[in-house]
């Protein structure tokens, strides 16, 4: 039989806590915890007692903060932390259901399960910054499925580009009762309404940066139902189950999305989705960064084509239902696949001005949700 972890009320921390549990706040720390950062302790996690039964994981990287309250049988009191990511490694390998943590001398850990007896190196729980506290902020209730499924289709047309912080988040705008989201990265743009009701009365949109936006989705995957929304500047507060995420906006303007939207193209093409998706990229083998994808709008079909002298050419026709006049527009195909992708619908719009215009892109049965992409000269 395994020898079990020695409990004394001398000890100033030790913990007892379920390997599934652990790993529920671990999974979302170690996400957040910068290693790059040159503060070492924000590639750190804290582990906090708060009374006999719970355990305080909080993880930052002074812009998107985490805090789980884990279920845990405690004895003595105070903190400690560690290293987030060869934390949550080392929790995730070790065998059977529970883990026995004890700090030791010189803010070392001891952490065993069955036979397993890890040491890990760590650092005092008083250096660990302090993170934004939600408990007086005021939470709307709203379904999670909505946000998360609005946050996949804006999320990938935010710019990397972090001169332009401005776009380096989606914008969020809520009026209590229908929520928006829109991001753009200068050549594609995506737009989504939907229902949200009970969601936060804001005057102003607020922009949401990427990274807090993946850590609200990857939060998300573990809710049903509804979450918890609040929205107090400089921050967004979300709460699922027993996690609490702070994620600190970016105070920036978002450019006047609507004006590059186009209104009144003079083409629409109503094309299966499948079929155009599959097109691109096959076609999209052929193009480069310089060279895109040709979509020539012909009676009642498409022909996608794509040349590259180094090496070779294709051309496909795929039936559409085409109501205005011929026309060709070049694209980077990669942008019109992803909006397509994020699409689910068998069928899809696409409405076309010149050869020189925005081109947007919907679902054949979802007016509320599109996106928008600039053309290449071909």
């Amino acid at each position: 039989m395994a020898e079990s972890l020695s409990i004394s009320a001398k000890d100033p921390m030790q913990f007892k806590i379920k390997k599934t549990e652990f790993l529920k706040g671990l999974r979302l720390a170690q996400s957040i915890a910068d290693r790059k950062s040159t503060m070492p302790m924000l590639a750190n996690v804290l582990l906090k007692l708060e009374g006999d039964s719970s355990l305080l994981v909080v993880a930052t990287d002074l812009n998107v903060s985490l805090s789980a309250n884990l279920k845990s049988k405690n004895k003595g009191e105070g903190g400690i932390t560690l290293g987030a990511k060869a934390l949550h490694d080392i929790i995730n390998n070790l065998p059977g259901e529970e883990i026995e943590v004890k700090r030791s001398d010189n803010q070392w850990a001891e952490i065993r399960a069955g036979k397993v007896n890890y040491k890990l190196v760590g650092m005092p729980d008083r250096d660990f910054p302090k993170v934004p506290d939600h408990r007086e902020t005021e939470f709307s209730e709203v379904d999670g499925a909505t946000l998360r499924a609005m946050i996949d289709r804006t999320l990938f047309s935010v710019s990397n580009d972090e001169t332009r912080f401005h776009l380096n988040g989606v914008l969020f705008e809520c009026d209590g009762d229908k929520a928006r989201m829109v991001s753009t990265d200068g050549h594609r743009l995506s737009k989504i309404d939907r229902a949200l009701p009970g969601g936060p009365k804001l005057t102003a949109g607020v922009i949401i940066p990427k990274k807090g936006l993946l850590e609200i989705k990857r939060t998300l995957e573990g809710v049903s139902g509804n979450c918890k929304l609040a929205i107090k500047t400089p921050y967004l507060y979300l709460q699922g189950n027993d996690i609490q995420l702070a994620v600190k906006l970016i105070e920036s303007q978002f450019p006047p999305y609507e004006a590059v939207i186009p209104k009144n193209n003079e083409r629409e093409i109503r094309v299966d989705r499948l079929l155009l998706l599959d097109a691109l990229k096959r076609a999209q083998l052929m193009s480069s960064e310089t060279r895109g994808v040709k979509v020539t709008v012909q009676k009642n079909m498409l022909l996608i084509s794509s040349d590259n002298p180094d090496i070779g050419e294709v051309k496909e026709e795929i039936e559409a239902s085409v109501a205005g006049d011929e026309v060709s527009v070049g694209f980077n195909p990669k942008y019109v696949v992803d909006i397509l992708t994020q699409i689910s619908s068998e069928g899809v719009i696409v409405e076309i001005g010149g050869e020189l215009d925005p081109v947007v892109i919907r679902p054949a049965e979802d007016r509320e949700y599109l996106g928008v992409v600039m053309p290449m000269r071909i």
